[in-house]
């Protein structure tokens, strides 16, 4: 085995959500390992400093203002890959709608919102990249930001739960359906992180002490760092994983196995 299988030279990526967070980790990691990066996002000041931060260092990017929940703004961030960068190898679907909450008096509004963003425009994001490369015949990968919250359940996130759970299943889906175009789809699902709001009591026995309840909880004993989810997301995006499709990664410091 090589490290040159990691080695993402020559293609090109589109990160949505690559303004902050983990997103923003997401679209640098990727440019470091020589993609050209597509950095979207709905506000432009801040996938700005993402360029610059990847130009800076050598690399390749551009910024497109993209609204997920739209389809044509998915269309056009890929067909910005097509014209700037000869094609899209990569789709990195990657936001949040940043809302939860008991589902007691939860109005219908935040569970759509929720849906709306986390399900519905991971869809929209898929397809529009998924028939680019079909229509290129030379395979790539497309990886979902999923969660822990889709396999184990958080107080205050049943609209979270439920959009991670069906993205998760749409995404074992559209591996079986793109698999003959040599097409991987797969999603990284993180726990607690260091970027996370607080939310959910994760166990009874931590008094409300959030930090102390992902230590109870967590093999590990602590919270993930951003950039610890680059190299899940750079092998998905690799040719390390050539075989490797359907598949929901847990990166999470152990959470659900305990």
């Amino acid at each position: 085995m090589s490290l040159s299988m990691f080695d993402l030279t020559g293609k090109t990526a589109v990160v949505t959500g690559a303004g902050r967070g983990l997103g923003r980790a997401m679209a640098i990691g990727l440019a470091s390992c020589g993609a050209n990066v597509v950095c979207a996002a709905r506000t432009k000041s801040e996938i700005e400093v993402t360029v610059a931060e990847i130009k800076a260092a050598g690399g390749n990017a551009i910024a497109v203002v993209t609204d997920i929940t739209k389809t044509a703004d998915c269309e056009a961030a890929v067909k910005a890959a097509v014209v700037s960068f000869g094609g899209i190898d990569i789709m990195v679907a990657n936001a949040a709608a940043g809302i939860h909450g008991p589902a007691k008096g939860m109005p219908d509004s935040d569970w759509d919102r929720v849906l709306e963003v986390g399900l519905t425009g991971y869809f929209k994001c898929a397809r529009a990249a998924g028939e680019q490369m079909i229509a290129q015949g030379r395979g790539g990968s497309i990886i979902g930001l999923s969660a822990n919250s889709s396999v184990v359940g958080y107080e205050g996130l049943t609209a979270v739960g439920a959009a991670k759970g069906g993205l998760d299943q749409m995404c074992r889906t559209l591996a079986v359906e793109w698999g003959s175009h040599q097409i991987r789809v797969n999603t990284v699902n993180p726990g607690y992180t260091e970027h996370v709001p607080e939310y959910g009591d994760v166990s009874p026995g931590a008094g409300g002490d959030i930090d102390e309840g992902v230590r109870m909880m967590t093999p590990m004993q602590r919270r993930g760092r951003v950039d610890e989810f680059i190299g899940p997301v750079v092998f998905l995006a690799s040719d390390a994983s050539s075989y490797v499709t359907g598949t929901n990664m847990m990166v999470d410091g152990g959470y659900v196995v305990k």
